[in-house]
């Protein structure tokens, strides 16, 4: 059997690496960076899928049954998501920061992960679950960057309007590119949280009948798919850019943390086991 702690830092070493070239670039600027940056994202993502099945093997399931198995996937995920918005953009700006987050969730994953502990005992009798984690997954982390991307413009905004450009107006991406960047964000994440929800009640109803519907987790999550959906249809119907999106974005994000907090940890028992 391979030595997956091997891997899990080589891993982290590649995150590290890939962060130094990020900041080198946030930093200086460089064009001439700019060319490594593409193939040394693709590069780590290709390993993190490959770490990925060696969890897989070594777990004979994939890894979704515990937090911190979940949370190496998360970081994948989140350096999957920002590569297709990075090459749909075409700035590297926001770079250093999605990647420190994709490092620091996956070195948290490295320290605690228990690869001997059994799967919750729940998560053995269902088909749906890994495809409605996944999908979850993908548009939390597809809101986490159109939140950052809304931070940022607010942040970038406010230098402009008080005429102070300083460190980070010549280092952030246009106006208008972040505002570009949150919508499509926001537009990937509606996507699958709407599929998300739809394996859910699939899932849930297979395994506790009528008793899922009023679980607070459940509602929690039909909120934040309102706030984004009311997102998506200000913006192409009352013409919302700019600020106003900005805003609604971040506001969409708080809520998602809020709610996690106070339903999934503290009051939703049929989500207990993540």
């Amino acid at each position: 059997m391979m030595n997956i702690a091997f891997f899990q830092w080589t891993l982290f070493g590649l995150y590290s690496l890939l962060a130094l070239l990020y900041l080198y670039y946030f930093i200086r600027q460089s064009a001439k960076i700019t060319k490594f940056l593409p193939a040394g994202l693709l590069i780590t993502i290709l390993f993190h899928l490959f770490y990925l099945v060696l969890l897989y093997d070594q777990l004979n399931r994939l890894p979704l049954s515990a937090v911190f198995e979940v949370m190496t996937v998360l970081a994948f995920i989140f350096a999957l998501l920002y590569f297709v918005i990075e090459r749909i953009i075409r700035d590297f700006a926001l770079g250093l920061i999605i990647i420190l987050i994709a490092w620091l969730i996956h070195f948290i994953s490295n320290i605690y992960i228990d690869l001997d502990k059994p799967p919750a005992e729940i998560l053995q009798h269902f088909s749906y679950y890994q495809a409605h984690v996944i999908t979850i997954l993908l548009s939390y982390t597809a809101y986490a960057i159109a939140f950052i991307s809304s931070l940022m413009y607010i942040l970038l905004s406010h230098e402009i309007h008080k005429k102070q450009l300083g460190f980070f107006f010549s280092r952030l991406p246009s106006l208008e590119l972040l505002d570009r960047m949150s919508n499509l964000a926001i537009i990937i994440g509606t996507s699958f949280i709407s599929l998300g929800m739809i394996l859910g009640v699939i899932m849930a109803t297979r395994i506790w009948g009528a008793d899922w519907a009023g679980d607070p987790k459940l509602i929690s999550v039909f909120i934040s798919w309102i706030i984004y959906c009311a997102f998506i249809i200000l913006r192409n119907a009352k013409g919302w850019q700019g600020t106003r999106a900005s805003v609604l974005s971040i506001a969409g994000f708080v809520w998602i943390i809020i709610s996690f907090i106070i339903f999934n940890l503290f009051i939703s028992n049929l989500h207990s086991f993540i």
